[in-house]
Formats: C-alpha cells, structure tokens, sequence
C-alpha cells in the first residue's frame, strides 16, 4: 500500500457501526437467554455489563448503553491507532 491509497478511517462511523452491532448481539443474546434454558447467559450478562441485574427493564436499559458505550470506547481508541499506524508504517 503506497501513501496515496491511505484512506483514514473516521471515529464516527465505526461508532455507530459498532455500537449497532453491540445493541443488536445483545438484544439477541437476551431474547436467546430467556427462550433457552442456560444460566450462564446470566451470569455472562452480568459480569460484563456493571448494573445489570437478571432481567428488569431498567437492567434491559443498561446493558443497551454499555453495548453503546463499548461500541464508542473501541471506536475512539481503535481509529486513532489504526491512522497512526497506516501513516506511520504503511
């Protein structure tokens, strides 16, 4: 890749893109909790999203915006990186 092929990535699509995916893997992960008997969806739910507490709507509410929130976090520190490093290296 010469420099004239770098095409810097911008913090805002990634973050909507992957606070998109998070919300809809989550929701997903919760609908497939309640329809399949597992309890470790539980337990998983509530080790990686702080607040949430099996199955409240306001605990639905929180693991959405935790889902959001990683979306942005990786978004913000990912695409800095990733431009650096193209720049730098590529």
């Amino acid at each position: 890749m010469t420099s004239s092929d770098f095409k810097p990535l911008s913090i805002v699509p990634l973050g909507v893109t992957l606070s998109a995916f998070f919300s809809a893997t989550y929701l997903l992960c919760l609908i497939a909790a309640l329809v399949l008997p597992v309890q470790g969806m539980r337990l998983i739910f509530e080790a990686l999203f702080p607040g949430f507490v099996w199955l409240t709507a306001t605990s639905v509410v929180v693991g959405l915006f935790w889902a959001i929130f990683f979306g942005w976090y990786i978004a913000v520190l990912f695409v800095p990186i990733r431009n650096y490093a193209f720049r730098r290296f590529g």
